[in-house]
C-alpha cells in the first residue's frame, strides 16, 4: 500500500487540484496527466497475452462468477475480471502509486481498496451487437456495497482515438434520479447507444456525451454512478483497456433482496471470504487490497 510520503515532488504536483476535485464532483469524471510509464503498460500488455492463452504466473481463487474470457478468433469483445490477480505484469499496473493516489484525492478519502479490475480487449468490428459495450453505471452492478463515493479508473493500452470505440461519459450523470426509463439503462445489455440518447432528449435533461479519447500513461476517472459506455471499433487495430475498480474507506458489504426476497450475490462475493456473520467480506486483503492508506 502508499501514502502521499512516498510519492515524489513531481507526482504530487500531477495530482489533482482542488479546482479539479470539485470539477470531477460536477461533472462526474475527470482525465490525468501522463502517470504510468510505457514499461508498466508494455508489459501489461504482454501479461494480457498470456492471459488470454490461459496463462497465470499468480496464486488466486479460482475466477467464478467474474467475465474471465480465453481468446478466441470469434470474439470481438474478451473481458477479465480480476485479472491482476491472475497476471503479475497486471499487478504491477493496478498498483502504480498515483493510480490509487489520484483516486484516493478526488473521493477526498484517506483510504483506497481494490474493488476489482477489468482487462478489456475490443477488436475492430462491423456489427453493433458485437463490439459494443452498452450504457451502464458501476453502481449498478454493485448493489451490495453501501458507498456511493466509489470512483473506477479506466487506463489506455495504447493511445485510443475516436476511431478505436473508446468510451463515452455522460456528463453530470451521476447526479440524476433514476427513474423507472433511467433503470433499463443502468445494465451495458441496451446495444443501441442511441437510446439513451434519444431518452433523455425526450425527457428534456440536460446531458453532454463526452469522449475518452487519451495516450497511452493516461488515465480518466469516473464516478460509480455516471451514465459510461463504448461503441465498436473501427480502426484497424486493436484497442485494450484496463478498468479500475475502486472502494473508498466507508464502503462495506451489506445485503440487498430482489422483488422475489433472494438475496442478490454479485459475482465479487463468489471468491471473497466472509465475515463473521456470513457474509462477504469487502475488506480481504487477497482479494480487496488497500492501495492507498494515509493511517500509515
Amino acid at each position: 500500500m502508499h501514502n502521499f510520503n512516498q510519492l515524489l515532488p513531481h507526482e504530487l504536483a500531477q495530482l489533482p487540484t482542488e479546482a479539479d476535485i470539485l470539477q470531477y464532483e460536477q461533472r462526474g469524471w475527470y482525465i490525468s496527466p501522463y502517470v504510468i510509464s510505457d514499461d508498466i503498460i508494455d508489459a501489461a500488455v504482454n501479461g494480457a497475452d498470456a492471459l488470454y492463452r490461459g496463462e497465470r504466473n499468480r496464486n488466486c481463487p479460482e475466477i467464478i462468477g467474474p467475465a474471465n474470457d480465453q481468446w478466441s478468433q470469434n470474439k470481438v469483445l474478451l473481458n477479465n475480471e480480476f485479472a491482476c490477480l491472475q497476471r503479475s505484469e497486471i499487478w504491477d499496473l493496478v498498483s502504480v502509486p498515483m493510480i490509487s493516489a489520484i483516486a484516493a484525492t478526488l473521493a477526498r478519502t484517506k483510504q483506497i481498496r481494490l474493488f476489482a479490475d477489468a482487462l478489456m480487449c475490443k477488436y475492430p468490428a462491423n456489427n453493433q451487437d458485437n463490439g459494443v459495450f452498452g450504457w451502464h453505471t458501476d453502481k449498478a452492478y454493485w448493489p451490495s456495497c453501501t458507498s456511493n463515493n466509489m470512483l473506477t479508473a479506466w487506463v489506455a493500452m495504447q493511445d485510443t482515438t475516436i476511431d478505436m470505440g473508446p468510451m463515452y461519459v455522460i456528463e453530470n450523470s451521476h447526479h440524476w434520479d433514476l427513474d423507472n426509463g433511467l433503470k433499463q439503462f443502468c445494465a451495458h445489455g441496451v446495444k443501441d447507444l442511441s437510446l439513451l440518447e434519444d431518452y433523455l432528449q425526450h425527457s428534456g435533461l440536460t446531458y453532454r456525451s463526452v469522449p475518452i479519447t487519451i495516450k497511452k500513461g493516461q488515465m480518466s476517472f469516473h464516478h460509480c454512478n455516471a451514465f459510461h459506455g463504448s461503441a465498436i471499433n473501427q480502426s484497424d487495430l486493436r484497442r485494450m483497456s484496463l478498468t479500475i475498480h475502486f472502494q473508498d474507506e466507508k464502503n462495506a458489504y451489506h445485503p440487498v433482496f430482489n422483488e422475489s426476497g433472494d438475496r442478490i450475490i454479485i459475482g465479487y462475493d463468489k471468491i471473497c471470504r466472509e465475515d463473521e456473520h456470513g457474509y462477504p467480506d469487502y475488506h480481504d486483503p487477497n482479494i480487496f487490497p488497500i492501495l492507498w492508506n494515509e493511517y500509515e
